[in-house]
């Protein structure tokens, strides 16, 4: 689903009508939310600025990620302690909150 919900955002932002209706005919295509199909169905007509992104393709897409995610990590087996194993205080910088890296982008002229 994630795959599917990636090329129709790519087909909607580069305005690919042909593209968009190949993918909305696609069995997945009855599974989208109607406002994601109006959404596409504004980007085909040309009834949306030149640049706007179809925002609402986008929110599913960003949930079914979520979703996935949560359901992998509720599909995993839990592991219980092994008792021959000593428990060791955590250091300070376990503890501490990684921080994530800020991607550097080239900046054009």
């Amino acid at each position: 689903m994630l795959g599917y919900l990636d090329a129709l955002i790519a087909a909607l932002s580069v305005r690919d009508g042909a593209e968009v209706d190949r993918l909305l005919a696609h069995p997945l295509g009855r599974l989208l939310p109607l406002e994601v199909r109006e959404e596409a169905g504004t980007f085909q007509s040309g009834a949306r600025d030149a640049l706007a992104a179809p925002l609402r393709a986008m929110q599913l897409r960003h949930q079914t990620a979520e979703l996935l995610r949560d359901a992998a990590v509720a599909d995993r087996p839990e592991v219980l302690p092994d008792a021959s194993r000593v428990a060791v205080p955590p250091t300070v910088r376990s503890r501490r909150a990684t921080r994530p890296q800020q991607m550097e982008l080239p900046l054009s002229a």
